[in-house]
């Protein structure tokens, strides 16, 4: 499991968005998932969140561990007081800003289906040059010469 996956997952909400909650039991609503920035400071900016029933504008970071906040010194980053949720796989401590408030955490693992992570792990264990190349013979004749046609058409 890679972190860019979960990036993915969230960015184009791959998980089940209906009942989401915190670790502290609190119900999540996602309005807006941020703009990925890809580089140093928080991963999603400007996100919208309604937790509980307080909406919240700001920023989400996404890590592989909980833990990996502390590992990475988040906690005494300014450019991380302003995350409004911490997006995990794995949930293994309780996250704290340096003015020592709790940071919401999701646990993303527990709203991701079986079928989502078992195709992104055999695309990541792909031996192949074309990551999806089995993938092919299971789209269906109108979709595939469609796609064709769009190929065609582009150049």
């Amino acid at each position: 499991m890679k972190e860019d996956f979960l990036h993915y997952l969230w960015q184009f909400r791959k998980f089940d968005n209906l009942n989401l909650r915190t670790t502290q039991k609190e119900v999540i609503t996602i309005l807006k998932t941020g703009d990925y920035l890809g580089f140093s400071g928080p991963d999603f900016f400007n996100a919208h969140i309604k937790i509980g029933s307080q909406k919240w504008a700001g920023n989400v970071e996404i890590h592989l561990k909980s833990s990996d906040w502390y590992l990475h010194n988040h906690e005494t980053d300014v450019a991380y007081d302003n995350v409004i949720l911490h997006v995990v796989w794995e949930h293994d401590t309780e996250i704290f800003r340096e003015n020592n408030t709790e940071i919401p955490v999701l646990v993303l693992k527990d709203y991701v289906t079986s079928e989502v992570v078992s195709n992104y792990q055999s695309l990541m264990t792909s031996k192949s040059w074309i990551f999806c190349e089995k993938q092919i013979l299971e789209i269906d004749d109108f979709t595939f010469k469609n796609w064709q046609e769009r190929l065609f058409l582009s150049v």
